[in-house]
């Protein structure tokens, strides 16, 4: 056995105590009381890094990364979710450098005293700060496709709120809009909304504009389309709240809407529609 397997031998066999001191030292420097649940935790986390770290101090760098991957991505998928907030995940984060560095100074001592070589020793802690660095990728990998995921379904709960469908009588409805006209909305619009007006045997829709900042090209296509499907699925549709600086962009675009009922208000529709 070399020196290098009666390392990775010593750092399995006391991964549990070498966890438990680098847990301590990274309690004292925090500036919050964790919950006993949360340090317990933390120590298991470290003892298992450890057990990685030794059962793979022989594997070269770039199987050790694959391997890492896979055995943090278990890890994470078994983890037990947290909740912090913003100054209590600042205050756990904030002595991240200085626990680092304590854990490389205990490795360089526990390195020495089995007896490896300076080259050795170097190559030990080069192994850790890589491992240490692959973690904080994958970590923020993983924060930054939950941030997207999440962005995606508060998107998706704004688009449905922003085109609600409003009953005005038995057989007319209000949709207005509000906000950005995208590619998301009018999709939305065409997959969702749609349907629902046909289920509600709605004759007449007012497609309000009140709310709509700007009209370019592209959103004028968009609405132009949305007025062509309800024309064929015998819905009557009727334009309103088209301010004079809309009615600028919209003849700008090149779109005809000449042939498209169009109102100033609301109010203009529903007696136009009376009569």
């Amino acid at each position: 056995m070399n020196s290098i397997e009666r390392f990775s031998k010593y750092l399995i066999d006391h991964a549990e105590t070498i966890s438990k001191e680098i847990t301590d030292y990274n309690l004292k420097k925090l500036e919050i009381n964790l919950p006993e649940e949360i340090i317990q935790q933390s120590i298991k986390t470290n003892k298992a890094f450890l057990e990685f770290l030794g059962g793979t101090l022989n594997l070269s760098k770039e199987t050790v990364a694959e391997k890492f991957i896979e055995w943090y991505k278990v890890r994470q998928a078994n983890r037990r979710e947290y909740q912090f907030s913003h100054e209590e995940l600042a205050s756990i984060l904030k002595p991240y450098a200085e626990t680092r560095l304590q854990l490389i100074e205990m490795m360089t001592k526990f390195s020495m005293e089995e007896g490896l070589s300076t080259e050795e020793v170097v190559f030990v802690n080069n192994r850790i700060s890589y491992l240490l660095d692959l973690s904080i990728t994958e970590t923020m990998m993983e924060r930054e496709m939950l941030a997207n995921e999440e962005n995606k379904r508060n998107q998706k709960m704004i688009t449905e709120l922003s085109s609600p469908i409003v009953p005005l009588a038995e057989d007319m409805a209000i949709l207005p809009l509000i906000g950005e006209f995208d590619y998301e909305r009018s999709d939305h619009i065409m997959t969702h909304v749609i349907p629902k007006i046909s289920e509600h045997r709605i004759k007449n829709l007012i497609i309000d504009f009140s709310g709509i900042a700007m009209i370019d090209a592209e959103i004028a296509a968009r609405i132009f389309n949305i007025n062509k499907v309800l024309r064929l699925i015998g819905i009557e549709t009727m334009l309103t709240g088209i301010r004079p600086e809309l009615a600028v962009d919209v003849i700008n675009t090149g779109v005809d809407f000449s042939k498209l009922n169009t109102y100033g208000t609301v109010q203009q529709a529903i007696l136009a529609n009376r009569n």
